[in-house]
């Protein structure tokens, strides 16, 4: 996160799509404003591209390495934005597509602002891996996304102190402007941090408890390591879907780790072979403990993972899953006021 003043020289890539009946042009004029009005101005280097089609946004943000991003234009109700194509038709492009350009560039780009209406879906999606993006949650006035975007980097510009988030300062600096015009859309622009998913608390321990996602695994880890249609037919149809599909989705992000290191891959491996040995298992947390350890947004993107439904049935929730047969196994724990729901038949044990 940013905090105190901008030490190093920040690079602001601004994307305009010019659809009909927007004023672009003005907002552009009141960006390059506000920048060279900034006490710090010298801090910041604007590029403008207008026109953009969607691959133009690629190339980018590929060649300028910008910290902040910018895009004005139109968005769709379902978070899209819509852009043109080579051939000059208007295309949506969805949240999703945009998280995805944006993970191959986070490790420079630090805030992504889409001043275009309905946009805070794709801003949400862009910010489980860019620090900030900011979005509009409704359709948005012409003049409220101007102000908005004046304000901000105004704010972007402004001495701040030491303990200060600049990009949220600078957020909250638009949201200002659009207030003292008496503009009744100060509410619409909504900023969303990933340090908001990277403090979220983790359900499942303080820390977190490694050795229930080794339990958690365990039963899953023999159709895991064996990739395949039937693989993935029968670790469903044993464990559970629900089960199924948050073990994989664990095992996706842990999976490169677990490999890169021969020994964290046979402990997994030995855990595969025999779910139920407590001495595997110990073993595989071991290595796990040191994966996590040394990898805090791993480590937080797992017990997000985990956290959607409680493994632990505690504060309130409920464990479902349906078992049966000799053999098979429920999959967590409960304790305090948890209830189990669902239905156990042959000698399954609990």
């Amino acid at each position: 996160m940013v905090k105190g003043q901008i030490t190093q020289p920040q690079k602001i890539l601004i994307l305009a799509a010019i659809p009909h009946g927007l004023r672009l042009d003005k907002e552009i004029r009141k960006i390059e404003s506000a920048i060279r009005r900034a006490i710090r101005r010298d801090m910041f280097e604007v590029d403008i591209r207008t026109a953009v089609l969607t691959q133009d946004i690629r190339r980018a943000i590929a060649e300028e390495k910008p910290q902040i991003v910018h895009f004005c234009g139109h968005g769709l109700e379902d978070g899209s934005l819509l852009l043109e194509d080579d051939g000059g038709i208007q295309k949506p492009v969805s949240p999703e597509g945009l998280a995805a350009l944006f993970e191959l560039h986070k490790d420079y780009v630090e805030c992504v602002l889409l001043n275009a209406c309905h946009s805070v879906k794709s801003a949400e999606a862009i910010s489980k891996f860019i620090n900030y993006a900011i979005g509009m949650n409704q359709q948005i006035q012409d003049e409220s996304a101007i102000r908005f975007a004046q304000g901000f980097y105004d704010g972007l510009g402004y001495e701040t102190s030491e303990n200060q988030d600049v990009l949220e300062r600078a957020f909250q600096e638009g949201f200002v402007a659009i207030k003292l015009e008496n503009l009744s859309q100060a509410e619409i622009p909504v900023i969303k941090t990933r340090k908001n998913i990277l403090s979220k608390p983790n359900k499942l321990n303080k820390p977190m408890d490694i050795s229930l996602v080794v339990k958690f695994l365990a039963p899953c880890l023999p159709f895991l390591m064996n990739v395949g249609n039937k693989a993935v037919e029968g670790g469903a149809r044993k464990i559970g879907e629900d089960v199924w599909r948050k073990a994989t989705a664990v095992w996706s992000k842990l999976q490169p780790k677990v490999e890169a290191k021969p020994a964290s891959l046979e402990a997994a491996q030995d855990v595969a072979n025999n779910p139920e040995d407590e001495d595997s298992q110990a073993a595989l947390r071991r290595q796990l403990t040191k994966i996590l350890e040394s990898d805090s947004q791993l480590k937080a993107e797992i017990a997000q993972v985990l956290s959607e439904n409680d493994l632990t049935g505690t504060d309130g929730n409920n464990i479902e899953q349906n078992v049966s047969g000799t053999g098979n196994q429920t999959i967590g724990k409960m304790e305090g006021n948890a209830k189990a729901i669902g239905t156990v038949q042959g000698n399954v044990n609990m």
